[in-house]
């Protein structure tokens, strides 16, 4: 679902109507939303599923921290490099869908289908999930925090690129490197 939805949205880039383009920001924000949950979820599942150790699951969410702000890095030189060669501003979101379309043909081939939990009723483990959140003041005083930045994320994801672009042309694959390990030099403090 996620790869479909973000190559869907990277297809969209291609047309100049504006209609088109907030379904493309639509689909990429649902995308978004599947990738920091449905893998994390599969990760986890998969992790108490072999019977794993418990301390192992935090070392890995560890590195993929570490493991996602070096990709973004990467891709953020690999876009300037793509815009650079293709000279179009939509190269990136080209390079992407090829990208995605490998992963998921391996991803198809190479992991085996994890359902989580199937005797729960998603009806009632959303329902079960609102009663908790409710009940618990850390709970929804974190999820309200998370709401509220990445609100704010989003509104600047939204707002730098015109905003540097006002002193003209700007090579957006290098500032989004750039901004990348910003944000790896910020968090590694808070490495375990």
């Amino acid at each position: 679902m996620y790869r479909a939805t973000y190559m869907l949205s990277c297809a969209t880039k291609h047309f100049n109507v504006f209609e088109i383009l907030m379904v493309g920001r639509l689909l990429g924000g649902i995308s978004t939303s599947i990738l920091f949950s449905a893998f994390e979820s599969w990760m986890v599942s998969e992790h108490h599923s072999n019977s794993f150790e418990g301390a192992w699951l935090s070392e890995t969410f560890s590195l993929m921290t570490v493991g996602n702000g070096i990709i973004a890095i990467v891709a953020g030189w690999i876009a300037q490099t793509a815009v650079d060669f293709m000279e179009h501003p939509v190269a990136p979101f080209d390079v992407s869908f090829v990208f995605l379309l490998i992963g998921t043909i391996l991803i198809w081939f190479s992991w085996r289908e994890n359902y989580g939990d199937v005797k729960t009723n998603t009806t009632d483990a959303i329902k079960d999930s609102i009663k908790k959140i409710m009940a618990s003041r850390p709970i929804f005083l974190l999820g309200a925090t998370q709401s509220l930045f990445e609100g704010a994320m989003y509104t600047f994801v939204f707002m730098w690129t015109p905003t540097l672009e006002r002193g003209g042309s700007i090579p957006h694959g290098v500032i989004f490197a750039t901004f990348m390990v910003c944000c790896s030099l910020g968090g590694a403090p808070f490495e375990p």
